[in-house]
């Protein structure tokens, strides 16, 4: 009998060992190799000249044709006419051969680190690290040369930008917001707080502040880990099904790091979705909205109240996209706009997003698309977070008129697609312009000028980034047609320069 017992729990063993390593051998199998972080470089004092562009002024509309770009030193050194561009004496001639110039993306909020998904399986966590680098790498071959990273862990983050910027990594350059700052219990501490060995290794993904002074103390924080802004959040109910309640800084407390932020140089921004909240971030002057209010319609006062406060909103109408669902009783269900979202991600998912992913993740998309379309899963208990969807489809509904609002009203609006949430990915800002350009009355032009000049303006960078100008860097996407005739096309790039770097390219484009 004891050796039956011996037998049968070294076969238990072997069992349990086998459903951990296959799920993790399985990854190491399919996981994706790492791209070259550059396909080409000058060197650095050698003239490029990029001949046959038609160069897109993003401020104006207006289209230079059969153009010539001359890099140096990674900066537009100059825009030739046709003429002068054959006269050039360049140590490298490159041949755009009519393709559309546009300045580099930026993507004005996604959390560069986060997973894309929702799914604690091992061969999904496997590939976290691998997928955390595909966030990188398919930021730059769709285009975004730049990204404004709105919460993470600063020193996880840090890892990965030292990576991008010695040539270790293919990535755009990252702007941060550092740890979120909030009260204890505020958005986002009730699921995204470290344990302590994980927050020294990691640096704090939230920052919970209890006075003023600590306010103050959590703004210079971030500074001094390298944040180029700061962050907190006025939602007062979680994401989750049941939406319970949640802390936010008492007014004292917002107006402490308010001021601690302006006093550095640095802009405040604020996580939102309730109308209170946008009053409250309009009475404190914080700078940017992300998101946008969706549990009702604003007045055109409230807009043109925003508009003249010289705020910026960043709608991320990819967020109300990626987590719209089915449930029973939702009011906004049957609208054609949720219809045709839900139909327009399904498809999205399955046919596009294996580009941007780890086979296991995308599995997990694959997962959470069945799960969120099964009027039943939301009310059965589950022991991991449930999102709840409606907030997706009064985003959808609600949140689009706000856009609407604030840009008749003549706000800036910025592009941003939270990239790192479930559904999304941080390079996929090309479909963000998409929703925004189909779904919204944005014209192509306005929807490109959000993405680019705006902002580089909301980074405080318009001097460098936004536009493709003499003495800017040198961060350049060619497209095959013209985006303000088809925004669709930004979707495709066929080549993408980073300070006069390529990075990327089709076949169009030969060294």
């Amino acid at each position: 009998m004891r050796g039956i017992a011996k037998a049968v729990a070294k076969a238990m063993a072997v069992g349990a060992f086998a459903s951990v390593a296959a799920p993790v051998a399985f990854e190491r199998l399919y996981r994706t190799e790492p791209r070259e972080p550059v396909v080409w470089s000058p060197g650095y004092e050698d003239k490029v000249l990029l001949k046959n562009a038609e160069i897109i002024n993003v401020l104006t509309g207006n289209i230079m044709h059969r153009r010539g770009l001359l890099i140096s030193r990674g900066r537009i050194e100059g825009i030739l006419t046709e003429k002068k561009a054959e006269e050039e004496q360049a140590d490298k001639v490159l041949d755009a051969d009519g393709m559309y110039v546009i300045p580099g993306l930026i993507n004005g909020h996604c959390h560069m680190i986060m997973p894309v998904c929702m799914n604690f399986a091992l061969d999904t966590l496997a590939a976290l690290g691998r997928q955390v680098e595909r966030n990188f790498e398919e930021c730059i071959t769709h285009g975004v040369t730049t990204v404004r990273d709105a919460g993470t862990a600063p020193l996880m983050l840090r890892r990965y930008m030292d990576r991008v910027e010695s040539l270790d990594l293919l990535g755009p350059r990252v702007y941060s917001a550092g740890s979120f700052i909030n009260a204890p219990g505020g958005y986002p501490s009730d699921y995204l707080k470290l344990p302590p060995f994980l927050a020294n290794k990691w640096g704090n993904t939230v920052s919970l502040v209890k006075n003023p002074g600590e306010a103050r103390d959590a703004v210079k924080c971030n500074i001094d880990w390298g944040s180029s802004f700061v962050k907190t959040a006025f939602d007062d109910r979680t994401l989750f099904v049941g939406q319970k309640p949640l802390n936010i800084m008492d007014d004292e407390q917002l107006e402490a790091m308010v001021d601690e932020a302006h006093s550095s140089g640095v802009k405040v921004s604020v996580h939102h979705r309730f109308k209170r909240s946008f009053d409250r971030a309009l009475r404190f002057e914080v700078d940017v909205l992300d998101h946008v209010v969706i549990d009702e319609i604003i007045s055109d006062e409230d807009a043109e109240a925003f508009a003249s406060g010289g705020h910026y909103s960043i709608p991320t109408a990819m967020v109300a996209w990626a987590l719209a669902g089915v449930s029973h009783g939702d009011l906004y269900l049957e609208d054609p706009l949720v219809q045709k979202s839900l139909a327009n991600r399904l498809e999205t998912v399955r046919s596009v997003y294996p580009s941007f992913c780890e086979p296991p993740v995308h599995r997990a998309l694959m997962k959470y698309e069945k799960d969120y379309r099964d009027p039943s899963f939301t009310e059965r208990r589950h022991l991991m977070y449930t999102l709840d969807p409606t907030i997706g489809t009064q985003g959808l509904v609600v949140g689009l008129q706000n856009v609407n609002k604030l840009y008749h009203a003549g706000a800036t609006i910025c592009c941003g697609n939270d990239g790192g949430i479930p559904q999304v990915a941080p390079g996929d800002l090309g479909r963000e312009m998409v929703l925004l350009e189909m779904e919204s009355d944005m014209g192509p032009l306005d929807v490109l000028r959000a993405a680019t000049i705006n902002n580089a303006r909301l980074l405080g960078m318009e001097e460098e980034l936004g536009s493709v100008d003499k003495g800017k860097l040198a961060d350049l996407v060619l497209l095959s047609g013209n985006p303000l005739e088809n925004v669709e096309v930004v979707l495709s790039p066929e080549a993408v320069f980073k300070e006069g770097k390529l990075l990327y390219t089709t076949h169009h484009m030969t060294v």
